[in-house]
């Protein structure tokens, strides 16, 4: 269109924008909106929310409110939109804020409106509101009519009481793979393990569709529990439902077996991968670690290297730990530490942490000192 001077109009720019959006493409979202200033296409409404859902799930709130506030006619969308860029941004008091304008406005939330308000009200660790939310979904049936909803509200109650998340959850007419994923996974979070399996052997008595993210959610719970025989059904059940070549999979599985004692199974599912990715490669030489297999897990450092494959922070950190293990590998520990440097990695608490604890090993103080001081 660009390449024939065709101008978009207001039916096409919100797509283009929301492609921007689902791409991260923030500099070509950016030319875009600096395109359309000073036009009669910026005043347009569907427009206007395009861009502020675009900044605002980019990270870019004060851009986001900008636009926002050049909408001269803002409908619930748009607010809701804006109220999305704050919980995004992690701006929890901003959204709830902005809800409360929403009903001044004269406008009624709608089901978007809440969730993004449940979220700020459990990021906020906001129980009294929240609460009231809950109240407001019941006499607007907003509860009953989406599940959505009802996940939002489960999610509210898991960081307080999972007991109450669950009556939430049997509470839901309409429940979606979603809502049943959450549950599990709040189990898991909980260390109930036994009560997330059980409720995944009902999604499957029920004849429920289930996707990789329970089966992901399952195979940690099998981890945590140390059950083999139900992870290695379960794994049988990954590959019969078309999940066998999922990466995210693949590592919580290669995780699994390893931590249930099993490594030989993690290395037979590493050697089928024929194109594994970092966080693999991560697990496999972590798990080699955990079991004193300290020669292979060099070997397979060695062997990513070749294969071209570049590691990451993970990877790094990783490797620390096995310098902090062994004698007289300061020097190796020193190339990590520069190779880290080199590569522009952030030095986060998961990385200054495992520099510390290599340095201090191997009795280098100055180098403890110096980490440290560098730590933000």
């Amino acid at each position: 269109m660009e390449s024939l001077n065709i101008v978009p109009d207001t039916s096409i720019l919100p797509l283009i924008i929301k492609a921007c959006t689902r791409l991260n493409a923030v500099e070509r979202g950016k030319r875009l909106h600096d395109c359309i200033r000073g036009t009669d296409l910026i005043k347009n409404v569907r427009v206007g929310t395009a861009l502020v859902d675009f900044y605002g799930k980019l990270g870019f709130l004060e851009d986001a409110q900008n636009v926002f506030d050049e909408i001269c006619e803002r409908d619930l969308v748009s607010w809701n939109a804006m109220v999305n860029g704050c919980v995004e941004c992690g701006c929890y008091e901003e959204a709830i804020l902005l809800v409360f304008r929403i009903q001044m406005e004269g406008l009624r939330p709608n089901s978007r409106t809440v969730v993004a308000l449940l979220v700020a009200c459990q990021e906020g660790l906001n129980l009294r509101l929240g609460k009231a939310v809950h109240g407001f979904c019941l006499r607007n049936g907003l509860f009953e009519a989406y599940p959505h909803v009802g996940t939002a509200l489960m999610r509210f109650y898991l960081g307080l009481d999972v007991r109450v998340s669950r009556l939430v959850f049997d509470l839901m007419d309409v429940k979606n793979i979603v809502s049943w994923n959450a549950m599990i996974n709040g189990y898991l979070d909980n260390g109930d393990c036994f009560k997330a399996l059980k409720l995944f052997e009902r999604i499957v008595m029920d004849g429920v569709e289930f996707d990789s993210v329970t089966i992901m959610v399952v195979i940690q719970a099998c981890a945590e529990f140390q059950y083999l025989e139900l992870g290695m059904q379960v794994h049988a059940m990954a590959i019969k439902f078309g999940f066998k070549n999922d990466l995210f999979i693949v590592n919580a599985l290669i995780n699994m077996y390893s931590e249930i004692g099993y490594l030989e199974f993690s290395c037979k599912l590493f050697d089928t991968i024929p194109t594994p990715d970092n966080a693999l490669w991560n697990s496999m030489i972590s798990a080699y670690i955990e079991y004193g297999y300290y020669e292979e897990a060099i070997s397979l450092f060695i062997r990513m290297a070749k294969e071209g494959i570049i590691e990451d922070g993970r990877t790094i950190v990783i490797m620390l730990s096995l310098c902090a293990e062994l004698n007289g590998c300061l020097k190796e520990g020193k190339n990590l530490h520069a190779l880290a440097v080199k590569s522009r990695m952030r030095l986060d608490t998961s990385m200054g942490n495992a520099l510390l604890g290599m340095y201090s090993k191997q009795n280098c103080i100055e180098s403890v000192k110096k980490v440290y001081r560098e730590m933000k």
